[in-house]
């Protein structure tokens, strides 16, 4: 039972790091004092002369042997946590954010060992947090919480490239608010961050799931709406028009009437407008906007117009 509490003291996690640090410590400086004091010994003593090379010997050996047990039960104490760790930090660094190290491989490491093990942990999840803080950050609209137009560039790009890719259409729509400067003059910029919200809401609940709706600049919206061609688009932008003109904004006792003029177009592979191919359709879509501003508002319009310039339903 005392053999056993004992081996128990003398594990690294029972004894901690720097017990065992010490404890080596303590057997490296009694390596030349243990013979040194038989040898002083041994001159006043005539029975030791005749053993003296066996004396020196185990007097030697004893606390080489002990010192390198000790000193292997230290680096398997110290190698298992490190290669955990470093293969952890590796993961990170690859961008495996949030990785953490199991603690039930470490569980014989010493204490202070477990400890960096968790404070590695936690790190690590700070760092996932941090990341996603900012990818989130880097993607939204501050004030309606949908995506911005940056997002917007970046993943219009390969929505694009897949419908090319799979020989599937995809359409844009432009919205502008109709009169959204009378808003801010007669009600004030806190309620016209409310209406931006608002509008940018029944646009969000009137697309599909498959669509990317995103705030272009000031009150302007985009949507970009992957396997719809252009009269599947119109039908989108009908909606989108119905739903936020059938949802007025209460402010206090005032409703606000809320309308949008929307213009819709597809890509197409030879661009007339724009360095590529999503550049053209959002600027097409903005063509069709302008004249759908330019026809009385609250309507839609596609690209390409009619033949007729005069044509006005």
């Amino acid at each position: 039972m005392a053999r056993r509490s004992l081996l128990s003291l003398l594990h690294p996690s029972g004894m901690g790091l720097l017990g065992l640090l010490r404890l080596y410590s303590l057997l490296l400086l009694l390596l030349p004092a243990i013979p040194a004091g038989l040898f002083l010994f041994s001159t006043n003593a005539d029975i030791f002369h005749s053993h003296m090379d066996l004396l020196f010997l185990v007097s030697l050996g004893l606390p080489v042997m002990a010192s390198a047990a000790l000193g292997h039960t230290i680096v398997r104490a110290l190698l298992g946590p490190l290669k955990l760790l470093l293969e952890g930090a590796g993961k990170v660094q690859d961008g495996e954010y949030g990785h953490s190290v199991d603690l039930s491989e470490i569980s014989g490491a010493p204490g202070e060992m477990v400890q960096l093990v968790k404070a590695f942990n936690s790190m690590s999840d700070t760092v996932r947090r941090h990341v996603e803080t900012i990818q989130a950050t880097s993607r939204t609209d501050q004030l309606t919480g949908i995506c911005n137009r940056r997002h917007l560039l970046a993943e219009g790009y390969r929505i694009i490239n897949m419908s090319i890719r799979a020989q599937k259409p995809c359409s844009c729509l432009m919205l502008d608010i109709d009169h959204f400067k009378l808003v801010n003059d007669n009600h004030g910029h806190p309620v016209g961050d409310r209406y931006l919200i608002h509008i940018a809401g029944c646009i969000a609940s009137a697309v599909r799931d498959s669509d990317l709706v995103a705030r272009y600049g000031g009150e302007e919206f985009v949507v970009l709406a992957p396997n719809a061609s252009l009269e599947e688009a119109c039908l989108l932008a009908e909606r989108i028009r119905a739903a936020v003109a059938e949802t007025p904004l209460k402010v206090h006792t005032t409703l606000l009437n809320n309308t949008v003029s929307i213009g819709v177009a597809e890509y197409s592979m030879e661009p007339d407008f724009g360095a590529n191919i999503l550049e053209d359709m959002i600027e097409k879509a903005d063509k069709a906007l302008y004249r759908a501003k330019l026809f009385g508002r609250n309507r839609f319009e596609s690209w390409p117009f009619p033949q007729d310039p005069h044509y006005a339903p």
